[in-house]
Formats: structure tokens, sequence, C-alpha cells
């Protein structure tokens, strides 16, 4: 009777909660957006209130980018998950506007994927499926009319919009950097973790062509000689390029040590950036 009466001292004395069940969540979505520009951000804020994704059911995270680059895409989930009280974290550029879609078509769109495959971790509106071939539900400067109208595997998503489970949640690398490949980092961390990634029928505006700018191709270098280390032979498609990893990470890893190998990732994955890209 002492023991229970004590071990139920200790338990109130330090606050101990007992964890029951699955994350709690006050609101439906966190929608986080990298901030470069003030203006394009009230536009996407006033087009996502008119279509329900207003404080009732949304938390809005906003990474102020305005005047300088206080964070880059790789620190955006790291950054923000620890605050999110989302059911879902949806990651998004500022120069996007929800002009079509809404609140509760992107949840229909999710509990109809959850229903598919209740391992899903990642999903958006475009990606790279394979064989160069580029999945896409979204209008922007390159718009076809390409749409999709279920979920379609992808290996790899497109930054402008992503969504994550925050039940299941994926963390960016932290040897990695830049505005570039920060979904393609995590999808390949989905991957590893045992879940997979989708296009959805959720339509929006990307305002955004996209761009390659001076830090694309040193992001892409780093990102290769990351990656095939631990996907030796395998070819990935994004949605703006492709890489081919080849045989070169095992060639690089045969009889290394562990203390070789991070002397190798030192030398080329860890070092310095020069990158000075800006938020897109």
């Amino acid at each position: 009777m002492d023991g229970g009466t004590k071990a139920d001292a200790i338990v109130d004395r330090l606050g101990v909660r007992f964890l029951t069940g699955p994350a709690e969540s006050d609101v439906t979505f966190t929608i986080v957006t990298l901030v470069a520009r003030q203006d394009r951000y009230e536009r996407l804020l006033r087009s996502a209130e008119a279509k329900g994704f207003d404080r009732t059911t949304c938390q809005f995270l906003a990474l102020d980018n305005r005047g300088s680059n206080r964070f880059d895409g790789f620190d955006a989930i790291r950054r923000t998950l620890c605050e999110a009280r989302g059911r879902y974290v949806v990651f998004t550029h500022d120069d996007v506007e929800f002009h079509a879609d809404g609140a509760d078509q992107l949840l229909a769109c999710l509990e109809d994927l959850e229903r598919r495959d209740p391992r899903w971790l990642l999903a958006g509106n475009a990606g790279g499926s394979g064989a160069g071939k580029v999945v896409r539900h979204l209008v922007d400067p390159h718009d076809r009319g390409i749409r999709v109208q279920k979920p379609v595997l992808v290996e790899a998503l497109d930054e402008n919009f992503f969504v994550m489970r925050r039940d299941h949640p994926v963390v960016h690398s932290c040897d990695l950097s830049g505005f570039h490949f920060y979904a393609a980092d995590l999808c390949r961390l989905a991957e590893i973790m045992g879940g997979r990634s989708y296009v959805i029928p959720f339509l929006l505006t990307h305002h955004s062509p996209g761009g390659i700018d001076a830090t694309f191709k040193p992001n892409r270098k780093r990102f290769e000689r990351k990656y095939r280390r631990y996907f030796p032979g395998r070819k990935l498609q994004l949605t703006v390029t492709e890489f081919n990893f080849g045989l070169g990470g095992l060639r690089e890893g045969w009889c290394e040590t562990p203390q070789s190998r991070w002397d190798f990732l030192a030398d080329h994955v860890y070092a310095p950036s020069t990158d000075t890209g800006v938020g897109k």
C-alpha cells in the first residue's frame, strides 16, 4: 500500500503524463510557408481563407525570410514540427494560391489516400515517378492540363506544395542545405522508414515557373554524393532533373571503416556550402 502511495506521489510531483493514444491535434492543418515576399504571402493567405483554410481549421507558421535568408528548405520541417498542432503539416512556397480546391477537398484527398495506403507519409501536387515520367496536378506557367484522377505513387515530390502526417513525421537531413532537393530528401528518408510518397488530385496555382540558379549544381552534386552511397544503381526521377547513381557509391564504400566513411562525408557532403540562393 505504501509503495502504491509513494508511486502516485512521485507521478504527481513530476507531472508525468501517460500517453494512451495518437498525438492530439486541435486543428486539421498546420500550414508552413517559407516567406520571402510579404505581398505573395498575403495573396496566399487571402486565397487560403477563402477556401476554408481559416484559424478554426488551421495553424499558420511562417518562416521569415523577408529581407534575409534565416531559413532554407531543409530547416523548414526541423524548425516547425516542434510547434505544429495540426493533424497534417502542409508545406508551401509563398507564391502558391488556392484558386480551385480548398480545405474540404484536401482533407478528402488525404483520407482517401489513407484508405488506399495506410503507409503513405508524403503527398504533393507534382513529382517524378521514374523512367523520365513526371506526374503533375497543378496550374503553373508550364501547365499542359495534365491531371491525375487518383493518388499516383512517385519517388520524389516538388517543393511548391507537399503534406505529411504529424503522427508519422519525416525530418530533413541535417547534412544537406539550400533551396533545392529538400522534398526529394524527405522522400528518400520516408522510403527508408518504410513509407511512400504520392501525387494527389488537389489543385492549386503555383505562380512561379521554377528556376535553376547558381546553387542548383552544387546542391545537386551533394545530394547525389550522399544518396548514391545508400541507393547504388538507382535511377531517380525528380520534377526538374534526374539522377543515375550507378555503382559509384559501392566503389567509394568498398572496405571503408566508420572513420573513413565520415571523412568522405565531411569532405564531400558536410563541407561548408557556398549556397547563396534565396527562398522561392
